[in-house]
């Protein structure tokens, strides 16, 4: 059941992202979340992953967000862990590929969020002209 939550979480992810939802994509975060691993150094919060998606959504800057190569590392009744290669498309043709490994967490309202992300490898594609 576990591998099923996660390919709806991720799948809920790609959806809003792609219809430029951002009530229903920050839906899926914890506002306790952490993401650590980004460039700089400075993990990012709550806000800040708000803030990143809501420029992008309205400049229209980012085109869709693709899984691939689910890895599960970690099943509990309220945590689900794994590995996960992200693929962000942007609208300029740009491709940014990030592998990282992601815990959800099931709140009271039994909705899975994601609670802490870890980039482990960022891999840059510019599109050519």
């Amino acid at each position: 059941m576990s591998e099923v939550e996660i390919k709806k979480w991720l799948s809920n992810v790609s959806e809003t992202v792609g219809s430029k939802d951002l009530k229903g994509h920050m839906e899926l975060v914890s506002e306790n979340v952490v993401i650590y691993g980004m460039p700089g150094g400075v993990p990012l919060s709550y806000a800040d992953w708000r803030g990143r998606r809501k420029h992008e959504f309205k400049r229209g800057l980012l085109k869709s967000i693709d899984y691939n190569n689910l890895k599960i590392k970690n099943i509990g009744l309220r945590r689900l862990t794994f590995n996960i290669d992200e693929v962000m498309d942007a609208t300029n043709g740009d491709l940014a590929i990030i592998n990282k490994d992601v815990i959800l967490e099931q709140g009271e309202d039994k909705q899975w969020r994601s609670v802490e992300e870890s980039v482990r490898k960022w891999t840059f594609l510019k599109h050519k002209k």
